[in-house]
């Protein structure tokens, strides 16, 4: 107690010494604004490319700041790959790559990937799965045959298949027990029909996981795992020809054919004619998600589209959570996103919703759907959204990991190597009139399929009412 007593004591004893400031002294610097200090041009990763005889691309991003690397073995296909009935499969895998490779079961494995104070995982979504690990580049060779022990050589065993089988149930059993959880779970087969490649979650649902086999595993391994449409991503201190001499040696002879990626299809977006409520008994909250099927990465109007969806629902400051959050109060947040896949991409905006203001809440997110077309975007509206876009470019690479995670979509989606550095001209390139085509084309409140998961007695009647489609109970 002496100490802390003595210590306040002498803050208060050393602030009374300062002398005290005169208003004349600050007046001048006051009456003046700040300059504005011209915009800073950001610096992007430069990223360079090679291919090993076996057809495995190699992409690497030499960033010599940090003594630290990323790995990352990413392949194209993803959940794309899992067969009719068997959702989950593609993602299920993946998680067994991490369960044991080689010589090390699944606990000696871990221990090796500790030992070398090292990062690693492996996982699946829509497009594209892969395995990452992350380190020292002093341990760059021990770092990458463990990679590479773990993609080539996996262990999937009986115990260990059967332990990450239940953790996965257990995992997407306790997803349905929030509205959250449950909502992106099903918005996928509304969007685009439940037997599209993009119509089921990447990892599944409980009763699809719990039929799937170790047999099942393995088959999906031998069929989808292979060089020929696989890259080996490295981003961190390591140069290209390092990067491609420990590639050689640990993924050259890595030589099986696997299947070619599934060939996604096109949906259309149908008119709405039903509204899906699931009930969840007593929940405060109702989780909203409306969305629509797009057209697939590369189309010449994913720019304007972007843009557009900033306007609308991108940002913080976009009309649909200025309307539902700081005008009405009805959420604590409302966004929207396209996303631009392989096949058919797609737009959805969201919120969660208090329970009593579910109807006011979802007719005024179709109301502003529809204002995109009667109140398109402004000058400053997209000056704005393009603004936005270009200047957080840089914050999306400040990572090891997060330059790996984007040098891996420029080869999943066949994009060219410069894609990031020439982003933000093609921002700068987009008119008002095109963002304006697009925001009518493609947000057009009646091409919305729509799901609410909520309290089925305080919402039905309320939702019936705004006659929006059929509705559909759950």
């Amino acid at each position: 107690m002496k100490t802390i007593w003595f210590a306040t004591g002498l803050a208060i004893t050393s602030l009374a010494i300062l002398p005290a400031a005169r208003a004349d002294d600050d007046a001048a610097w006051r009456k003046e604004r700040p300059a504005v200090p011209p915009p800073v041009t950001p610096v992007l990763p430069a990223f360079e490319q090679a291919t090993l005889p076996n057809g495995l691309t190699i992409l690497v991003t030499h960033l010599d700041a940090l003594p630290v690397v990323t790995f990352n073995l990413v392949s194209k296909g993803g959940a794309t790959y899992d067969p009719k009935g068997k959702a989950g499969l593609t993602s299920l895998t993946y998680d067994l790559l991490e369960e044991g490779a080689g010589e090390l079961d699944a606990l000696a494995f871990s221990d090796a990937v500790a030992d070398l104070g090292a990062d690693f995982g492996a996982a699946a979504d829509r497009d594209s799965a892969g395995v990452h690990m992350g380190g020292l580049s002093r341990n760059a060779d021990a770092m990458m045959k463990l990679l590479a022990d773990a993609v080539i050589r996996p262990r999937l065993e009986a115990p260990d298949f059967e332990r990450t089988k239940a953790q996965t149930i257990a995992t997407l059993l306790r997803r349905r027990g929030s509205p959250q959880g449950l909502a992106f779970e099903k918005i996928p087969a509304l969007i685009y029909g439940a037997t599209h490649p993009y119509g089921h979650a990447p990892t599944g649902t409980p009763d699809t996981v719990d039929a799937l086999t170790l047999d099942d595993v393995k088959a999906q391994y031998a069929k989808i795992m292979g060089p020929k449409h696989s890259a080996l991503v490295v981003a961190g201190d390591l140069s290209l020809a390092d990067a491609q001499a420990l590639a050689e040696k640990h993924f050259g002879a890595w030589a099986p054919e696997a299947a070619a990626p599934p060939a996604v299809p096109e949906v259309k977006a149908a008119l709405r004619k039903t509204v899906t409520l699931v009930d969840k008994p007593g929940a405060a909250q109702t989780m909203m998600v409306v969305g629509r099927p797009l057209f697939a990465r590369g189309h010449k109007d994913e720019y304007a589209l972007t843009l557009a969806n900033e306007v609308f629902g991108g940002t913080f400051s976009a009309r649909l959570n200025m309307d539902l959050r700081e005008a009405k109060g009805y959420t604590y947040g409302a966004s929207s996103q396209a996303a631009f896949r392989t096949g058919a991409g797609v737009f959805i905006a969201y919120s969660a919703l208090r329970a009593d203001v579910t109807a006011p809440g979802l007719k005024e997110t179709m109301a502003q759907l529809a204002d995109m077309k009667k109140k398109p975007p402004t000058e400053q509206e997209l000056a704005m959204a393009r603004s936005g876009l270009i200047r957080s470019l840089p914050g999306q690479f400040e990572t090891t990991g997060a330059v790996a995670g984007g040098a891996a979509s420029l080869f999943i989606y066949g994009l060219p190597l410069d894609h990031f550095a020439t982003l933000g001209a093609r921002y700068e390139a987009v008119s008002l009139d095109a963002v304006r085509k697009a925001a009518a084309t493609y947000l057009a409140p009646t091409t919305m399929q729509i799901l609410l998961v909520g309290d089925r007695a305080s919402t039905e009647k309320p939702v019936k009412a705004l006659k929006l489609g059929r509705l559909v109970l759950e």
